[in-house]
């Protein structure tokens, strides 16, 4: 294993605080709704592996790891932009 700099911890514990956020999102959002819970749990799973993948290429090489950093924000926002679209389409729905 290689010595981590001061980058690639900040990189790291960037994306330790993002893999927070879908899954805060969704308990917050569907409290007590379970299709709601199961439709949004897929979105969820695979923002995190798409986080997961980006602290992977941030252990593996510190030249990727802005970049990994990067895409793994941006997956978390698509992510997040999906969720609250399948949240809001079950919400209003149950609404009606």
């Amino acid at each position: 294993m290689r010595e981590m700099t001061l980058l690639d911890s900040g990189c790291l514990s960037g994306l330790l605080l993002l893999s927070l956020v879908l899954p805060l999102m969704l308990c917050r959002r569907v409290y007590g709704k379970l299709p709601t819970r199961r439709s949004g749990m897929w979105t969820v799973c695979l923002g995190q592996a798409l986080l997961f993948l980006a602290g992977v290429a941030v252990l593996v090489s510190p030249l990727a790891a802005p970049f990994a950093v990067i895409c793994g924000a941006w997956s978390c926002v698509v992510c997040a932009a999906v969720l609250q679209r399948q949240v809001g389409k079950v919400s209003s729905d149950h609404a009606a």
